[in-house]
């Protein structure tokens, strides 16, 4: 149960984030895009959260030590660029002299954010072994 409350929430947490970057890109003309926006990022940063505590706690239920794989390395880096990027993209509008570096690290932290939950939902697939290792072959 747990395995799947994690994947869902990471899942959820991947198409969120990927819908508020699409709403940025291409709503920006509309007056609603940034409310939109935030509430995507927000709550997929939120479900980030909850993936990453579904998986803690499998982990905890199986007695097995944490941050034993890659893939749960990769999963904190990623879980914390989902939290840092939501809070970038307020600070921008927190602090005037350097709104431009700040919108810049924005970006970039919702890039990173993307391609590190992605490559991770790889590994997690692998790891359960639904995509074969390459090793095995």
């Amino acid at each position: 149960m747990l395995l799947g409350l994690h994947a869902g929430f990471m899942i959820a947490g991947l198409v969120l984030m990927t819908a508020g970057v699409t709403t940025a890109r291409l709503m920006r003309k509309r007056p609603w895009w940034l409310r939109v926006h935030r509430a995507l990022g927000a709550c997929g940063a939120l479900s980030v959260l909850f993936g990453v505590s579904a998986a803690v706690a499998m982990v905890a239920g199986f007695g097995g030590p944490h941050f034993q794989v890659l893939h749960a390395w990769v999963g904190a880096v990623a879980a914390f660029f989902a939290v840092a990027t939501p809070a970038l993209g307020q600070l921008q509008f927190v602090t005037r002299q350097r709104r431009a570096e700040v919108r810049k690290l924005h970006r970039w932290a919702g890039a990173m954010t993307l391609i590190l939950l992605f490559l991770n939902i790889l590994s997690g697939l692998v790891l359960v072994e639904v995509i074969p290792n390459v090793r095995s072959f």
